[in-house]
């Protein structure tokens, strides 16, 4: 029996869970929504479980509901991904390409619990609907102190350093992508 020429490994559905977060701006006024649990002091993102049925679009959106309770909606941004283009018009190899307006997972984290379980959690890029009443979504308010925060002082209030780094990314895929719709919108 032949082996993979790749270091691989394989896990059977009771030794993974796969979750789904995003990092919530408001656009308005350049900020991050973070999450302190009520019964931790550590500042965190909303994610939580995908649903059996559930995609992963509709589970990162769905916790930002029930976490937060800001509806939302999944952002798209430019930047570089190694899933090929909505539309393959020719064979590609498999390399990193700059996608431009793509709605994506930006980030997977794996996590590791008890021998041989593990946690794969998928990260969006979501904004406020600041048009939409936000009370009427809140499910956890007794859970969570929701707050949002500066470019700047967010990164200084995550309590996890993989966290500062996912937003450290976010916060540049936006500024980015927003940056080069200014200019198309001024001919440039």
């Amino acid at each position: 029996m032949a082996t993979s020429q790749f270091d691989s490994e394989q896990y059977t559905s009771e030794a993974f869970v796969e979750s789904a977060g995003a990092v919530l701006f408001r656009l308005s006024t350049q900020d991050v929504c973070l999450l302190r649990p009520l019964e931790r002091d550590e500042y965190v993102l909303p994610k939580g479980r995908r649903n059996c049925g559930e995609t992963r679009h509709t589970a990162a959106i769905r916790e930002i509901l029930e976490e937060p309770g800001y509806p939302c909606r999944l952002l798209r941004l430019n930047f570089l991904t190694r899933a090929p283009p909505a539309v393959e018009t020719e064979q590609l190899d498999d390399r990193a390409r700059y996608q431009i307006g793509i709605c994506e997972p930006f980030t997977l984290q794996l996590r590791r619990f008890a021998e041989g379980d593990i946690k794969l959690i998928w990260w969006y890029i979501a904004a406020v609907n600041e048009d939409e009443p936000y009370e009427k979504y809140l499910q956890e308010k007794d859970k969570f102190f929701v707050k949002f925060y500066g470019y700047r002082e967010v990164l200084g209030k995550l309590t996890f350093e993989m966290d500062r780094r996912l937003v450290e990314k976010t916060i540049e895929i936006v500024t980015h992508t927003h940056q080069a719709c200014h200019r198309h919108e001024l001919g440039g």
